[in-house]
């Protein structure tokens, strides 16, 4: 795909700055895994981006489960982010404010929820998952979401990590230590300025916040592997 190769460029062009993410279409699931080995294997970007529904289907829908399980034969994580059309379910939502504020997180906990329940975890337990936006309502609901699921919530930790775009430091202390949580700005929507502050605010250990701030990105990306530290 033209934008994958787009962003090999500019990778290209700030050596040691970036990293890539693979954006792959879901209309043919061979051409799905072909693109997906192209972009770890030749280009040498990190995981794929997946969006949280597809053309308004859940992504546990039998075709793209196929493609979700070689991702993670690869060893490389799937960054989930709100469909940036609309969520699935938009009842209600009638103004932009509600969607971006509600839809996009509700939207990206269901399907994240919907994977659990598939069994695809079960199915590939090396593949990571990070859910943007501190986990969604994951967090929050876990008591109530464990009545639903096969095995408990901790089963799947080693499995799901999530970003500390949140804004508000009640929520960033409702993940730490549940999730692992990797540095996020939400730029160039979010203050990074604000973003640095929450982190600096939580109440962890100095290398525990080194983990939040890299730590876990080096290990979850390979980055170490890269530059040989």
């Amino acid at each position: 795909m033209r934008i994958n190769d787009d962003l090999t460029r500019i990778i290209d062009a700030y050596p040691g700055r970036f990293v890539g993410f693979a954006s792959i279409g879901f209309g043919n699931p061979q051409r799905s895994i072909a693109e997906v080995d192209r972009c770890i294997n030749e280009l040498g970007f990190v995981g794929v981006q997946v969006f949280s529904n597809i053309a308004n289907r859940v992504l546990d829908s039998a075709e793209f489960l196929p493609i979700l399980r070689h991702i993670a034969t690869l060893g490389v994580p799937i960054h989930l982010h709100p469909h940036s059309g609309a969520p699935l379910n938009l009842v209600g939502m009638d103004a932009p404010s509600l969607v971006v504020s509600l839809g996009f997180v509700y939207d990206t906990s269901l399907n994240t929820l919907r994977l659990i329940q598939s069994g695809l975890f079960d199915q590939a337990p090396t593949l990571k998952l990070i859910v943007s936006h501190v986990g969604g309502v994951l967090p929050y609901l876990t008591g109530r979401i464990e009545a639903a699921l096969a095995h408990p919530f901790d089963h799947y930790l080693t499995n799901l990590y999530v970003d500390s775009v949140c804004y508000h430091i009640q929520a960033l202390e409702c993940c730490y230590g549940v999730m692992g949580a990797l540095y996020g700005t939400d730029h160039p929507f979010g203050s990074h300025r604000i973003a640095a502050e929450l982190v600096e605010r939580l109440a962890c250990s100095p290398a525990d916040r080194e983990l939040i701030y890299y730590g876990n990105a080096e290990r979850l990306f390979g980055l170490s592997d890269r530059t040989g530290t």
